[in-house]
């Protein structure tokens, strides 16, 4: 401040404030003062506010220079305002959003970075990296919680600070400490409990102040949202949603399909918009969203998606102190969210939307006769609403928080201004500086501290080691983790080394469900003798006769220790059978986080799937799904049959191992397309369903016929060979076969017969000896009929079926002949 040297505020007088801005506004500023020779002599620094900005403002000025840092923070912890929700979300840089880095996860600070994520998250991962920093400066840097600095008066080398230490025995008893510079991170203090008249609304920055999933089975819930501000933005959105997921709804918007083209025309509407404010005009968004964007909104089905995420029958009123219900200091994304909403809700018959324009809102006593039941009645310029719930973000109380300083501040929020206009957009979102960045990367490296994020990264990068070992009857489990961790393998590419002293047949089953998950990770080792393991291991992967493109776990000889503790002795198959299980469950949630978008809008990431399907069969697909899910997973025996002979054609207890080992990552793509192709025929073959018992693994229930037992396969190689070379003439143990191969099956053996015919352009439907399987794959017709929708691909089923019995009859006529 000019006339107030070495005291100096963070942030308290800017607009468009998130988390991220904040710390870089206080990296910033010591960046500054450290290149000016302020912080030369090492003055001893108060920092007053433990938010973001104050924070990091004491962790960057103690780790550049040699001065004392004291942090002042009146609650009892630090970052006190995201320490209360988990359903608020921090991203770093999508308040810049169009830009095409915005959607980056990573904070990307020098100092106390951190990712997106929920502000608990946030918060635990800048504090960790703080307190590691606090350890390693001690004593230089010091945080006093629950003191309050109530004054400061200048001195003449600094600032007298008076300090209320409110655990102090005797309450109100007041500290004096001098300090040669002052950071003033007070923030802008909390939203007033009751910011309307005998209206209680519950802080932004708690899990209670988000609106939550409709559970009153009201027809026509009621929102009346106050304030245009983001956050008024934001919970206008979670109003209208069904079940307002934060993530989701940055996600549909910036990762739409066609949202890219139209970045462009949104990005020039935000720069009229500031052109028009620098100017003291007010932009009006809504009519430059009708006139320039929503067509095109349409068109690509963004304000349709929207519209699937809404209440039912949801009305929603937005009060606003201006005409214009947008303001350019709100981020685009939270405008652009609001306004599909707004279109959404007008393209229903039965939601609706209304904007109120007023300064003053009232609470008032509900007419009557009342019109409808509502708990809140509110004025608002004379009209009347009615309201089930009343949110109102209208801001924080500023002045308070100011209110000790408030004689230094004076002059301020003019010099302020100034800065502003000198600086135009480039205040906006403040940027790290590239010098700044190398200052306090390397002042970290120097006392070797590393971010909890790359804390993290790194720790995932060292091995886990466990061993098994025969101990009598038992196999003795020990090292890191339970058994049942193993699954991190897949799910996080964790990196183990399984130590194996003994040979495979010592291990009985557990050695094929150890040789599962390392054979489809990149990330694991086996310690084991060589001559002991290797042909089995090599038998089971890359020469399996069931499957191609597997991959052989690499095995080094020697025990390189480390995993001898927290031993478990367990038998043998309760191991392998609890870790067969959670590998099993780990793949059924990775089936229905795939399957759930492909029901919901054929939406196929890599295209595993590869087959379109019509809406009403897939909505078929979904309720079977449903049931055969929870099927799974309450019969975890049913799954793990399943997916064995969904990758395996040969369905013999003898290799039960050797099939079993297929089950994994690396058939994820044939697992996926051959459970959805089986789903699809089984919701349109009425009545079949999962089987957990050989032969096969699905069952159908024939009307006034006995049950008929089918087999689902999706696997490469039949003992050998390629499936679509000898699936005709394998001897299947089922009456059906659901077949996912790669091209037309070949029954040059049965072509003489013309019901047997399969080719490219029809369902597959082969009997070698006339008394065989209906044998079905994905063909020409099948995909027309599942692309026509469900009554099409009954249709084709049925004559499937009829071809069958008719060949049945002709060779039971000819051997009666």
């Amino acid at each position: 401040m000019r006339d107030r040297p070495n005291l100096f505020v963070i942030g308290s007088f800017d607009r468009r404030i998130t988390f991220y801005s904040q710390q870089v506004r206080a990296l910033s500023l010591v960046h500054a003062l450290k290149e000016l020779g302020y912080l030369h002599a090492n003055p001893r620094i108060a920092v007053i506010g433990g938010g973001a900005a104050g924070v990091t403002a004491a962790a960057a000025a103690a780790l550049v220079t040699g001065s004392q840092v004291v942090l002042f923070e009146s609650a009892d912890a630090l970052l006190p305002l995201q320490s209360t929700t988990d359903r608020r979300r921090l991203d770093p840089h999508i308040y810049d959003w169009p830009a095409h880095y915005t959607t980056d996860p990573i904070a990307d600070l020098p100092i106390l970075d951190w990712e997106s994520g929920t502000c608990r998250a946030v918060r635990d991962d800048v504090l960790l990296g703080f307190e590691d920093i606090v350890v390693r400066l001690a004593p230089r840097l010091e945080r006093r919680l629950r003191h309050r600095v109530t004054g400061l008066t200048r001195t003449a080398d600094g600032y007298q600070l008076d300090i209320a230490e409110l655990n102090a025995p005797a309450p109100g008893a007041e500290l004096h400490e001098q300090f040669h510079m002052v950071f003033l991170a007070v923030g802008f203090g909390l939203e007033p409990s009751e910011p309307l008249a005998a209206i209680q609304s519950a802080s932004y920055w708690t899990d209670a102040g988000v609106p939550v999933a409709e559970f009153a089975g009201r027809p026509t819930p009621r929102f009346f949202v106050s304030g245009a501000g983001d956050g008024g933005l934001i919970d206008f959105v979670a109003a209208g949603a069904r079940d307002f997921d934060h993530a989701g709804m940055i996600r549909l918007i910036s990762e739409h399909p066609g949202i890219a083209a139209l970045k462009p025309a949104i990005a020039a509407i935000d720069v009229r918009a500031r052109a028009e404010d620098a100017n003291g005009a007010r932009f009006d968004f809504m009519a430059a969203y009708d006139a320039e964007l929503l067509q095109s909104l349409i068109n690509i089905g963004l304000v349709a998606a929207v519209a699937q995420q809404l209440r039912p029958g949801v009305q929603l009123t937005f009060q606003t102190r201006h005409a214009e219900l947008f303001d350019v200091s709100t981020s685009t994304l939270n405008r652009l969210a609001a306004y599909l909403t707004i279109k959404a809700c007008a393209g229903d018959a039965q939601r609706s939307f209304r904007h109120l324009r007023c300064d003053v809102v009232a609470r008032i006593d509900a007419p009557n006769p009342a019109p409808v039941v509502a708990p809140f009645w509110l004025d608002c310029a004379g009209e009347t609403v009615a309201a089930d719930a009343v949110i109102v973000r209208r801001g924080p109380q500023r002045d308070v928080v100011r209110a000790p300083f408030a004689a230094h501040l004076t002059s301020f929020e003019v010099t302020h201004k100034e800065w502003l206009a000198r600086h135009g957009e480039a205040t906006l979102v403040p940027k790290l500086s590239a010098q700044a960045r190398s200052l306090f990367r390397e002042a970290a490296r120097s006392a070797d501290i590393l971010a909890p994020r790359l804390q993290r990264l790194a720790a995932n990068q060292l091995p886990i080691s466990v061993q098994l070992l025969r101990e009598g009857a038992n196999i003795r489990w020990s090292g890191a983790v339970p058994a049942d961790q193993l699954i991190r393998l897949w799910s996080e590419q964790q990196p183990f080394e399984i130590i194996l002293p003994d040979a495979p047949d010592q291990l009985g089953a557990v050695a094929g469900a150890v040789l599962r998950v390392a054979c489809h990770s990149g990330n694991c080792r086996l310690h084991a003798a060589p001559g002991l393991w290797s042909q089995l291991v090599r038998e089971l992967s890359l020469e399996s006769p069931h499957a191609e493109g597997m991959a052989m776990p690499a095995i080094v000889a020697g025990n390189p220790g480390g995993a001898a503790q927290d031993p478990v002795p367990l038998p043998p198959d309760i191991l392998a059978r609890r870790i067969h299980r959670s590998l099993d469950a780990w793949l059924l949630e990775r089936l229905d986080t795939h399957l759930q978008p492909f029901f919901a809008s054929n939406a196929d990431p890599g295209r595993p799937i590869n087959v379109k399907i019509a809406q009403d069969l897939r909505d078929a697909m979904a309720a079977t799904w449903a049931v055969w899910h929870a099927s799974f997973t309450d019969d975890p025996a049913l799954l793990n049959h399943f997916l064995r002979l969904m990758i395996c054609a040969v369905d013999e207890d003898d290799h039960r191992d050797a099939a079993q080992v297929l089950v994994g990552p690396s058939k994820w793509p044939v697992i996926l397309r051959g459970t959805a192709v089986a789903l699809a025929i089984a919701t349109a073959w009425d009545a079949t369903s999962p089987k957990s018992a050989r032969p096969g693994n699905l069952v159908r229930l024939r009307d006034g016929d006995s049950e008929w037992a089918g087999h689902g396969c999706a696997a490469d190689m039949i003992n050998g060979d390629e499936m679509s070379l000898c699936a005709a003439s394998f001897m299947w143990q089922t009456q059906f076969v659901i077949l996912v191969v790669k091209t037309a099956i070949e029954v040059s053996r049965i072509a003489e017969r013309p019901f047997a015919q399969i080719d490219t352009d029809q369902p597959g439907l082969s009997d070698a000896d006339g008394s065989g399987p209906v044998i079905m794959s994905i063909s020409r017709d099948f995909i027309d009929a599942a692309a026509a929708g469900l009554a099409e691909l009954r249709t084709l089923l049925a004559a499937v079926e009829k071809r069958h019995f008719e060949a049945l009859e002709k060779k039971i006529m000819k051997g009666a002949a």
